[in-house]
């Protein structure tokens, strides 16, 4: 969580790291490559995933990317 929002801009891939603490979860699991929003005000917003290079600690993809993107357009 960010303490202020932060801008995302269109055509730009940006890498979201987190260190979660607590008991395991299954938060993430079965995930998605794209994920697409659509509001009649704002029109279409697609959030795209891809795999990380370097220590990604067993996730991908499929298993373990973050579970949930608050935004507003």
């Amino acid at each position: 969580m960010f303490k202020e929002p932060i801008e995302i801009l269109p055509n730009v891939c940006y890498t979201a790291c987190a260190t979660l603490k607590g008991p395991d979860s299954h938060y993430g699991t079965k995930g998605l490559k794209k994920v697409v929003h659509e509001a009649p005000a704002a029109g279409k917003t697609v959030f795209f995933f891809f795999s990380s290079p370097g220590n990604n600690n067993g996730t991908s993809i499929e298993d373990g990317q973050i579970p949930e993107i608050i935004f507003y357009t």
